[in-house]
């Protein structure tokens, strides 16, 4: 499976692994096909994506003084996705452009729960994105991510699921301070 290829399947996105700083991606066979790597000290909510032998191939960051876009880029500068979040309704609301410049958009599912999200293209969805672990666990942020239709690779994916969950997290740690 190339990370560049068009995906349809299950994405599993275990929280972060604190003491290596990274956590894997994985299919529901359990083959590793990528890691999220984390920046802990790091103002602009900065994190990479590495392939299953460790090399980077691409790293995402915060925009704007509010950090309303998260992008993600490869090594090269090339936009694997860009999401805006929206300004009344920062994740229901928010836009994803791919790398070939095609537009999804992001639709959060409970008004209780900032941790499901489903996604559309063209009005038509293809994609949620559930937690795998409980709310008060210690890895709130496990996700499963459903792609059932090929409208992003999984490189894409992996990149929108780990902006979100940046972004989930940045909201939370704003409206506890």
């Amino acid at each position: 499976m190339g990370l560049t290829d068009p995906f349809t399947g299950t994405l599993y996105l275990p929280d972060k692994a604190m003491p290596t700083g990274t956590s894997p991606v994985m299919l529901a066979d359990g083959q590793t096909v990528a890691h999220v790597q984390y920046h802990f000290w790091t103002v602009r909510q900065r994190f990479g994506i590495l392939d299953p032998a460790g090399n980077l191939v691409a790293e995402g960051i915060s925009r704007g003084m509010m950090a309303r876009t998260y992008e993600v880029t490869a090594p090269s500068g090339a936009r694997v996705i860009e999401l805006r979040l929206g300004f009344w309704r920062p994740i229901d609301g928010a836009v994803v452009t791919l790398a070939g410049g095609r537009t999804v958009e992001v639709l959060k599912t409970s008004i209780w729960s900032d941790r499901r999200f489903e996604f559309a293209a063209a009005g038509r969805p293809f994609a949620r994105i559930t937690p795998t672990t409980g709310a008060l666990s210690f890895h709130p942020d496990s996700y499963a991510f459903e792609l059932t239709a090929p409208v992003m690779s999984a490189l894409e994916a992996i990149s929108l699921a780990q902006a979100l969950r940046t972004a989930v997290r940045a909201m939370r740690a704003a409206a506890s301070g």
